[in-house]
Parts: structure tokens; sequence; C-alpha cells
């Protein structure tokens, strides 16, 4: 392997959905050409708004849906070529995800013991009797102290913030490489999404994580990643360095997520930069998705789906107000 291959790689990733019913099907395509990297102990945010696809995208590279076309490549292994029929117990070790949900993503009749220990032992990281006391040194490790209050309780007895805190901890048991965190902050209050972020970012510093972490918070994601994508109507809209995407978005859509961010001065009256609407997902027309809601248009944007092309260091974007030139 060689040492510059990014952990993670996609290659114009598209899945698309049947919707319809029997009598007139239809294709509802959630992502198209998708192409992303993300190295060793890096976080790479994915921004959008719901509907924009990012979730999907974890999905697709934790195998829970299938990818209609593109590849995924770990270690630059297509794991689509090597895996076709499902994930193996070696990908599921290497690559484990957060969900959003921290009330439905725990068995509520097993214990905190429970969910941890399985993962040691079924990833061989424990054997029986060792497993416990792993189990209790992960507790610790996402902060939840004593650990022994909390690894013999149900999840119903914990906060939501404590429950996400035990998902954590069930993701490192079998010590992965890569972990999809998908807006693991949204249902919590906002008093500990902080403390969670600051959780990502020490596991990422003490462990050598990947992370990429979902979000539709571009304040969240200045917070924590190094780079930001920025998804809209399953397609990649801009990437950029963190700090260059928020103060200079390019894309009038990244732009429009700027201008939703409370700011200090600013007013809830202030209208968005942007008319109204959604992106059309089945049957989409030429061009690119957030033409009818851009303000900025040329004739190219209703005729001609922009590739993403480099405008700069590090900067991708995929609209036609900015020429490729060389990154």
């Amino acid at each position: 392997m060689n040492s510059s291959t990014p952990l993670l790689e996609l290659r114009d990733l598209c899945t698309s959905f049947r919707v319809g019913g029997f009598l007139r099907p239809r294709a509802l395509k959630a992502t198209q050409q998708v192409s992303l990297t993300l190295d060793r102990g890096e976080i790479l945010a994915l921004v959008g708004e719901s509907g924009s696809g990012k979730s999907t995208v974890a999905r697709l590279i934790a195998r829970l849906v299938p990818s209609t076309s593109g590849s995924i490549l770990l270690d630059g292994r297509d794991v689509l070529v090597t895996e076709r029929r499902s994930a193996s117990r070696a990908f599921r070790r290497r690559v484990q995800m957060i969900f959003q949900d921290p009330f439905g993503s725990l068995n509520p009749v097993h214990t905190v013991a429970q969910h941890i220990e399985r993962p040691l032992v079924l990833h061989g990281r424990a054997t029986r009797e060792t497993a416990r006391e792993k189990a209790l040194t992960l507790l610790e490790d996402v902060g939840l102290r004593p650990a022994t209050d909390f690894i013999d309780s149900y999840p119903h007895s914990l906060s939501g913030g404590q429950r996400q805190r035990v998902a954590i901890a069930r993701a490192l048991a079998p010590e992965p490489d890569l972990i999809l965190a998908d807006e693991p902050t949204s249902m919590l209050d906002v008093s500990i999404r902080m403390d969670v972020l600051r959780l990502l970012e020490r596991l990422r510093r003490d462990r050598g994580l990947a992370i990429l972490f979902i979000t539709h918070d571009l304040a969240a994601a200045r917070h924590i990643a190094d780079r930001i994508a920025v998804m809209y109507g399953g397609r990649l809209m801009e990437e950029a360095p963190a700090d260059k995407l928020v103060s200079e978005p390019a894309h009038p859509y990244s732009q429009l997520l700027m201008a939703a961010v409370p700011r200090v001065g600013g007013s809830l009256n202030d209208p968005l930069p942007a008319d109204a609407g959604k992106p059309q997902l089945i049957d989409p027309e030429p061009g690119c998705p957030f033409a009818p809601r851009c303000r900025e248009t040329v004739t190219a944007c209703t005729h001609a789906t922009p590739s993403v092309h480099p405008i700069g260091p590090a900067h991708r974007v995929a609209c036609h107000l900015h020429p490729a030139r060389s990154s």
C-alpha cells in the first residue's frame, strides 16, 4: 500500500431508489457522481440540507444500501468488487458508523455492557473473560465516569448525551480506521453538543481515526473539520479546506448556507439570497440542480450539468460561474 493512497476514496458514486410502485416505477436519484477522498487521521465534513444526499453517502460507504454505479476504495481496493454480495467482517471492523438517533440506535433490552462487549469479542479485540474490563475502559474514554455506574444500565435510564457516548464507545470497540458520524449531535441538547464534538476531535487525535462528519450545521463543521464538502440534490457542489469554504464560499448554494448561519448583529428577518424550492431528484432535468433556486444563473446552468473542477489550491466547485484553473 502506497503511503499517499487515501484511506477512503469515492469515485463517481451513484445510487437510485425505485419509487412509484409497480405500475409506474420511477428512479429517485439520491446521489450522482460523488467523488471524495479521506486521509488517515482527517476529518471531512459533509454538509447540506435535508435531502441533499449526505446521509445516503454515509450509508453507501457502510454498505447499508447498495450503489447503482461507481467505486468505494478502502486503502486503494474497491470493496464493491472484492466484496460483491455484502460487507465482510474485516470491512465492518475497519468502518464503523455512529447514527443520528441515540434513542433508536441502541437495543432497549440490552445493557450497556452487552452493546460494547459483543463487538469486542466478535472482532477479536477481547475474550469473553476480558471483555468487561475493556468495555469499562472504553466507557471511561468517551467520558462516562465512573464507568461502573453505567455499564450495567439499560438505554432507557440514560440521557440522550449518555446514549450517544455509549454508541461512540460501541463504534470504537472494533478499533476501526474510519468512523462515519451521521449528524451525531443533531438530536442532543445544545449544552452538550460541543462536548461530543470535542470528544470526536480527541478520538481523532489520540487514535488516528479518520472521521466523515455528516451535518447540516456549518458552524459545527468549521469547528471540527479539516475540509468541508457541500452537497445539494445528490451532487457535490463544493469542496475546500474548512476555513476557506467558510470565509470564501464560491458556489451560490454554499453562500446560501453561510447566510443561514446565525451571527452576532444578524436579523431573523433577513431574506435568504435564493428562491424557495427543492431539488428535483426524480427524473431530474439537465443542468445544475440548484439552478431553479439560484439568482446568479447563466444560460449554461439550465442546459448543462456542471462538473466538479478545481478553482484554486484544494478547492473544487461544480458551478458554471467559476472557470476551472490549475489546483
